[in-house]
C-alpha cells in the first residue's frame, strides 16, 4: 500500500485553514450577536416605557389631580415645569407651589392642621387662586424688569433678610431664623430668597413704571421741602385723587406693628414732627411719607400719607381681560376668605 503523502504546510494552506474555521464558527456567532441585539432593544424599549409612564404620572400628578406634596413640589422645581403663561411669559409650577404651601403652613401653624371639611377646602381652593395669581403677577413683573435691564441683586435681598432678622434692636442667628421661616412658613433659606426675590422684582417694577405716583410722590417732597408738615393741609390738594390717601393715628403702635415699614420709618426719625423722605412700602404696592407725631419707648404715633402704584394692577386686569393668561390646572372659584390676607389695600 501506498503511504498518503503529508500535505506541505504553505501560507496558503494556513489562510484556507483560518477561513475554514471562521465559516464553521458562524453558526455558533450569529445566534449570539442577534441574542444580544434584540437584548439592547428591549432594554431601550423598556426604558422607554418607564420614562414614558413616569412622565405620566407626573403630568397627571400636578395638573390633574394638582399634587401639592412633597415629592411633586421637588419635582416641578428640579424641572422647572409650567403651570400658566402670562402674555408668553411661562410661570413656574414650583413657584405656585411654593407660594401655596408656604401659606397653608402659616395657617396650619397658628390654626392647627386642615381636615377634610368643606370650610378647610375652601380655604385650600382660595389659597391655590391666590397663589396661582400672585405666581403669574411676580413672573410678569421679573421678566419685564429684565427686559429694561433691571433686576434684583443678591445684596437687595441680603438687606431684606437682615430686616427680617432684627426683633427689638438685636439680630436673630442664622440658624435661629432658618428655624422660624422653616416653622412658620415651611421654606428653607433658598426657598426664601427665591419669595423675596419674586416681591422685589414686582415692587421695582411697578415704582418704574408709576409715572402718575412719581409725578404726585415729587409735588408732595417739594411742599415738604417747602415746609409744610401739616399731611391734613396736603391732603387737600389731593382730596379728589383716587391714588392719594392720608392717615392719622389716634393710638400707638409697636415698632414691629405690620403696616409695611411706616412704624420702623417713624421710630428712625429724630424728633416729634419730624417728616421721612418718600419711601416705597414693604409690600410694594405705592409710596409712603411718614411723620412722627408721638413717642414712647418702642411704641410710636405717626401721621402718613400713602399714593398707590396703580399702573401695573391696570396692566395685569388688561392681560387677564384680554385672555392673555393661560392656565394649565383648573381652581375652582371661591368666595373670598375670612382668613385671607385683607392688607393688600394697605391697612
Amino acid at each position: 500500500m501506498k503511504k498518503d503523502k503529508k500535505k506541505a504546510i504553505t501560507q496558503q494552506n494556513l489562510e484556507e485553514s483560518r477561513d475554514e474555521i471562521l465559516s464553521k464558527g458562524k453558526k455558533f456567532r450569529y445566534p449570539f450577536q442577534y441574542s444580544k441585539h434584540r437584548l439592547v432593544n428591549t432594554a431601550i424599549l423598556i426604558a422607554i416605557i418607564a420614562v414614558a409612564a413616569f412622565g405620566f404620572m407626573c403630568w397627571f400628578r400636578l395638573y390633574k389631580a394638582q399634587d401639592t406634596g412633597d415629592v411633586m413640589y421637588r419635582f416641578a422645581r428640579t424641572f422647572r415645569m409650567p403651570v400658566a403663561k402670562i402674555d408668553g411669559i411661562k410661570v413656574k409650577y414650583s413657584d405656585y407651589l411654593m407660594l401655596y404651601r408656604s401659606s397653608i403652613k402659616s395657617i396650619e401653624h397658628q390654626q392647627g392642621a386642615l381636615d377634610d371639611s368643606e370650610d378647610s377646602e375652601r380655604l385650600r381652593a382660595y389659597y391655590k387662586r391666590q397663589a396661582l395669581s400672585d405666581a403669574e403677577d411676580y413672573a410678569y413683573a421679573a421678566a419685564k424688569l429684565e427686559e429694561a435691564g433691571n433686576k434684583v441683586t443678591d445684596e437687595e435681598i441680603d438687606e431684606v433678610i437682615h430686616d427680617h432678622k432684627m426683633i427689638d434692636g438685636e439680630e436673630r442667628s442664622d440658624s435661629a431664623f432658618q428655624g422660624i421661616i422653616r416653622e412658620n412658613f415651611g421654606l428653607s433659606m433658598d426657598e426664601y430668597r427665591d419669595m423675596i426675590r419674586m416681591t422685589l422684582s414686582k415692587k421695582k417694577y411697578a415704582e418704574s413704571i408709576d409715572k402718575n405716583a412719581k409725578k404726585i410722590a415729587k409735588a408732595v417732597q417739594e411742599a415738604i421741602n417747602g415746609g409744610e408738615k401739616d399731611f391734613a393741609k396736603i391732603e387737600e390738594a389731593y382730596k379728589e385723587n383716587d391714588i392719594f390717601s392720608f392717615e392719622s393715628l389716634s393710638e400707638m403702635v409697636d415698632v414691629t406693628n405690620l403696616d409695611f415699614g411706616r412704624a420702623t420709618m417713624a421710630m428712625s426719625l429724630k424728633e416729634v414732627g419730624d417728616v421721612s423722605e418718600r419711601f416705597v412700602s414693604k409690600n410694594g404696592n405705592g409710596y409712603y411719607f411718614v411723620k412722627l407725631t408721638a413717642r414712647e419707648g418702642s411704641k410710636v404715633k405717626y401721621d402718613s400719607i400713602w399714593i398707590r402704584f396703580t399702573e401695573l394692577d391696570k396692566v395685569l386686569e388688561g392681560l387677564r381681560a384680554d385672555n392673555k393668561v393661560e392656565e394649565m390646572i383648573e381652581i375652582k372659584e371661591v368666595a373670598e376668605s375670612n382668613d385671607s390676607d385683607s392688607s393688600k389695600e394697605n391697612n
